[in-house]
Protein backbone atom coordinates (compact mmCIF):
# COMPACT_ATOMS: atom_id res chain seq x y z
CA UNK A 1 0.00 0.00 0.00
CA UNK A 2 1.27 3.54 -1.12
CA UNK A 3 1.50 6.50 1.44
CA UNK A 4 -0.90 8.88 0.24
CA UNK A 5 1.16 12.43 -0.58
CA UNK A 6 0.93 14.97 2.17
CA UNK A 7 -1.21 17.81 1.96
CA UNK A 8 0.12 20.84 0.51
CA UNK A 9 -0.68 24.55 2.05
CA UNK A 10 -4.07 25.31 0.65
CA UNK A 11 -2.97 29.25 0.74
CA UNK A 12 0.02 28.45 -1.15
CA UNK A 13 -0.93 29.22 -4.75
CA UNK A 14 -3.08 32.85 -2.88
CA UNK A 15 0.69 33.57 -1.30
CA UNK A 16 2.25 33.39 -5.00
CA UNK A 17 -0.46 35.52 -6.28
CA UNK A 18 0.72 38.04 -3.78
CA UNK A 19 4.07 37.93 -5.25
CA UNK A 20 3.23 38.24 -8.21
CA UNK A 21 0.91 41.69 -7.00
CA UNK A 22 4.58 43.02 -5.62
CA UNK A 23 6.66 42.30 -8.49
CA UNK A 24 4.41 44.04 -11.02
CA UNK A 25 4.14 46.88 -8.28
CA UNK A 26 7.96 46.76 -8.18
CA UNK A 27 7.91 46.42 -11.93
CA UNK A 28 5.91 49.96 -12.38
CA UNK A 29 7.99 51.83 -10.02
CA UNK A 30 11.22 51.12 -11.86
CA UNK A 31 9.17 51.35 -15.11
CA UNK A 32 8.44 55.04 -14.02
CA UNK A 33 11.49 55.90 -12.32
CA UNK A 34 13.12 55.13 -15.67
CA UNK A 35 11.30 57.88 -17.29
CA UNK A 36 13.16 60.74 -15.91
CA UNK A 37 16.35 59.51 -15.13
CA UNK A 38 19.57 60.37 -17.58
CA UNK A 39 20.41 57.66 -20.21
CA UNK A 40 23.63 56.05 -17.85
CA UNK A 41 21.12 55.29 -14.96
CA UNK A 42 18.53 53.83 -17.47
CA UNK A 43 21.42 52.02 -19.26
CA UNK A 44 22.18 50.09 -15.90
CA UNK A 45 17.97 49.72 -14.93
CA UNK A 46 17.70 47.90 -18.18
CA UNK A 47 20.53 45.81 -17.76
CA UNK A 48 19.44 44.67 -14.30
CA UNK A 49 16.00 44.28 -15.67
CA UNK A 50 16.90 41.62 -18.03
CA UNK A 51 19.35 39.89 -15.25
CA UNK A 52 16.32 39.53 -13.37
CA UNK A 53 13.84 38.35 -16.61
CA UNK A 54 16.54 35.44 -17.26
CA UNK A 55 16.91 34.43 -13.55
CA UNK A 56 13.21 34.55 -13.50
CA UNK A 57 13.40 32.56 -16.43
CA UNK A 58 15.71 29.66 -15.01
CA UNK A 59 13.40 29.73 -12.15
CA UNK A 60 10.75 29.08 -14.94
CA UNK A 61 12.59 26.37 -16.34
CA UNK A 62 13.26 24.63 -13.35
CA UNK A 63 10.10 24.54 -11.72
CA UNK A 64 9.02 22.83 -15.34
CA UNK A 65 11.45 19.95 -15.00
CA UNK A 66 10.47 19.65 -11.56
CA UNK A 67 6.84 19.60 -12.05
CA UNK A 68 6.61 17.38 -16.00
CA UNK A 69 5.10 14.72 -14.30
CA UNK A 70 2.14 16.60 -12.79
CA UNK A 71 1.47 19.10 -15.58
CA UNK A 72 0.49 18.86 -19.23
CA UNK A 73 2.83 19.49 -22.12
CA UNK A 74 1.39 21.85 -23.02
CA UNK A 75 2.30 24.34 -20.32
CA UNK A 76 5.70 23.35 -20.91
CA UNK A 77 5.10 24.33 -24.56
CA UNK A 78 4.21 27.60 -23.41
CA UNK A 79 7.30 27.87 -21.69
CA UNK A 80 9.74 26.64 -24.27
CA UNK A 81 7.65 29.00 -26.73
CA UNK A 82 8.40 32.46 -24.59
CA UNK A 83 11.55 31.32 -23.94
CA UNK A 84 12.24 31.17 -27.61
CA UNK A 85 10.76 34.40 -28.05
CA UNK A 86 12.63 36.13 -25.97
CA UNK A 87 15.42 35.04 -26.63
CA UNK A 88 15.18 36.39 -30.32
CA UNK A 89 13.60 39.48 -29.27
CA UNK A 90 16.92 40.02 -27.10
CA UNK A 91 19.14 39.62 -29.85
CA UNK A 92 17.53 41.71 -32.12
CA UNK A 93 17.73 44.55 -29.23
CA UNK A 94 21.24 43.68 -29.01
CA UNK A 95 21.25 44.31 -32.87
CA UNK A 96 19.63 47.75 -32.32
CA UNK A 97 22.45 49.45 -29.94
CA UNK A 98 24.62 48.46 -33.08
CA UNK A 99 22.67 50.38 -35.11
CA UNK A 100 23.39 54.31 -35.97
CA UNK A 101 20.93 55.07 -38.54
CA UNK A 102 18.18 57.61 -37.22
CA UNK A 103 15.24 55.70 -38.86
CA UNK A 104 15.84 52.35 -38.03
CA UNK A 105 16.54 53.91 -34.62
CA UNK A 106 13.32 54.83 -34.71
CA UNK A 107 11.67 51.92 -35.75
CA UNK A 108 13.78 50.49 -33.02
CA UNK A 109 12.16 52.26 -30.38
CA UNK A 110 8.51 51.39 -32.20
CA UNK A 111 9.42 47.61 -32.20
CA UNK A 112 10.64 47.96 -28.58
CA UNK A 113 7.02 49.74 -27.67
CA UNK A 114 5.43 47.51 -29.16
CA UNK A 115 7.35 44.62 -27.70
CA UNK A 116 6.57 45.75 -24.21
CA UNK A 117 2.67 46.55 -24.37
CA UNK A 118 2.80 42.73 -25.94
CA UNK A 119 4.66 41.45 -23.16
CA UNK A 120 2.64 43.66 -20.76
CA UNK A 121 -0.81 41.54 -22.40
CA UNK A 122 0.77 38.50 -22.06
CA UNK A 123 1.35 38.91 -18.83
CA UNK A 124 -2.47 40.53 -17.94
CA UNK A 125 -3.24 36.96 -19.69
CA UNK A 126 -1.13 35.00 -17.61
CA UNK A 127 -2.25 36.90 -14.01
CA UNK A 128 -5.97 35.79 -15.24
CA UNK A 129 -4.97 32.51 -16.10
CA UNK A 130 -3.26 32.65 -12.62
CA UNK A 131 -6.10 33.59 -10.96
CA UNK A 132 -8.40 30.60 -12.22
CA UNK A 133 -5.48 28.06 -11.50
CA UNK A 134 -5.38 28.67 -7.74
CA UNK A 135 -8.89 28.96 -7.59
CA UNK A 136 -9.31 25.71 -9.03
CA UNK A 137 -6.66 24.63 -6.83
CA UNK A 138 -8.44 26.04 -4.25
CA UNK A 139 -11.37 24.46 -4.78
CA UNK A 140 -9.80 21.22 -5.71
CA UNK A 141 -8.21 21.34 -2.20
CA UNK A 142 -11.49 21.88 -0.39
CA UNK A 143 -13.09 19.25 -2.21
CA UNK A 144 -10.24 16.71 -1.51
CA UNK A 145 -10.40 17.63 2.27
CA UNK A 146 -14.23 17.06 1.98
CA UNK A 147 -13.60 13.49 0.29
CA UNK A 148 -11.18 12.94 3.20
CA UNK A 149 -13.34 14.05 6.06
CA UNK A 150 -16.30 11.87 4.51
CA UNK A 151 -13.94 8.57 4.34
CA UNK A 152 -13.06 9.04 7.96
Amino acid sequence: MSNPTPPTDPAAPVSKLAELSEKARDAQRTVEAGLSQDRQKLSAAVADAKDKAEQGAQRLKASGEQTKGHVTGAWNQVQTSWQEHVTAVRDKIEERKEERDVKRLRKAADDAEDYASDAISFAIAAVEEAEYATLDAVLARAEADDATEAAK
